[in-house]
């Protein structure tokens, strides 16, 4: 922890462009898919690397250095490229970074197990019309680091990403809004007082007209609208005061960990919340939310209902339990003692991918993955059938009612 701490440091500057993501089953190699490497946006490439942002002449790219320091490997040359010239018969359209096995036996980056793991993408650009000149890669390796970075600049969901300068992101108050030209109408009373995290999910009820029709594309519509509801509100408490600057450097602090706080607090429930609306919607309605279990543990859902899971008549075969978390990579073991009585054990998580060997682990300790049906794509193929959709864990448990 103190080198990651020591290197955030290094690198709190603003000559400093950091790409923030969790690393997806594509990214890793696990899916097989022919293009090895990470996935960056155009935008940010295009950023870093303005060189390579042209038509005027075929493929351009740009080599450079760069240096996976969490893992202290050796520094490798690294190509970015933008891919503008004909692909058997099509314009192709892609910009890429190339090489990261170059110099070293398997990049961290390419690792399976390494699928959902934190990384952060420090570019090192002095001036913004010349290109980076240098990368530093953290690969997290565990819940700790993961945590302490989520802290400095809020909850990475898979899928999402950040890219800021450094001394605003890791100044806490990096707001990275997407666009709200569609933005949802809010109370006047969150003008002044910053809603709880059940009161914006309760709000997209009333603002938003989902568009899905089952319960797996409609639990990724409304986190999708959540988050931008959640980033509308923190807009509108926050950037008027960063645009009137700070008297000081603890008005500033203040400021930034008020932000943090907010925003891990909004993380904590906010996917439970949505799978209870999912779960009455859909005619699931027999069930306990955060039920006390042995040695006062609380798994986040039980079924039937908490008086049937501590009934001892109550056949046990019947009982499940539903874990929700939105990464389950170093994160799955932790459900496996939250309720004894129960034989099969159902892990929801929102993790783009996850490796073989770790899926077979889950399978070894009766844990099942529940993904949402759009998702499955990202996994290896051969996990593809075992996994189950919400749907059919909702079918599943309704069955039991």
């Amino acid at each position: 922890m103190d080198e990651l701490e020591k290197w955030i440091s290094s690198i709190l500057n603003n000559e400093w462009n950091i790409y923030v993501k969790r690393l997806s089953a594509n990214d890793t190699g696990l899916t097989g898919g022919h293009q090895v490497g990470v996935y960056f946006p155009k935008q940010v490439l295009a950023t870093v690397f303005p060189s390579i942002d042209t038509i005027s002449e075929p493929n351009p790219e740009y080599q450079f250095y760069a240096k996976v320091v969490s893992h202290n490997l050796p520094e490798q040359e690294l190509r970015a490229i933008y891919y503008n010239g004909k692909f058997h018969g099509k314009t192709r359209n892609e910009k890429r970074i190339t090489r990261w096995n170059t110099g070293v036996a398997q990049s961290p980056l390419q690792y399976h197990e390494n699928t959902g793991a934190l990384v952060i993408f420090a570019f090192h650009q002095a001036r913004h019309f010349e290109n980076a000149d240098e990368l530093q890669v953290w690969v997290c390796e565990n819940k700790i680091e993961e945590d302490f970075i989520e802290k400095e600049i809020g909850e990475i969901l898979p899928g999402q990403s950040l890219f800021e300068r450094s001394d605003s992101l890791f100044g806490g108050l990096a707001l990275n809004l997407r666009s709200l030209s569609s933005s949802i109408k809010i109370p006047e009373s969150w003008k002044t007082n910053f809603p709880k995290g059940r009161e914006l999910i309760d709000h997209l009820d009333v603002g938003v007209k989902f568009k899905s029709k089952n319960a797996d594309s409609l639990l990724l519509e409304r986190r999708d609208a959540e988050f931008s509801l959640f980033r509308q509100v923190e807009e509108l408490h926050v950037l008027d005061q960063i645009k009137l600057g700070f008297q000081s450097v603890d008005d500033f602090i203040r400021m930034a960990n008020s932000v943090g706080n907010r925003r891990k607090s909004r993380s904590g429930r906010s996917l439970e919340i949505h799978l209870e609306k999912i779960f009455h919607h859909f005619g699931l309605t027999e069930f306990t939310a955060q039920c006390i279990t042995e040695g006062n543990k609380r798994p986040d859902f039980i079924f039937p209902s908490a008086e049937a899971y501590h009934d001892p008549d109550f056949d046990a075969l019947n009982l499940k339990m539903l874990a929700v978390k939105t990464t389950c990579k170093d994160r799955w073991r932790q459900i496996l003692n939250e309720a004894d009585r129960v034989g099969k054990m159902y892990l929801l998580t929102l993790q783009e991918g996850v490796s073989i060997n770790q899926f077979n682990e889950m399978l070894a300790e009766r844990v099942i993955l529940v993904v949402p049906e759009p998702l499955h794509k990202k996994y290896p193929k051969e996990l593809r059938p075992k996994l189950m959709s919400v749907s059919q864990f909702i079918e599943e448990c309704k069955c039991i009612q």
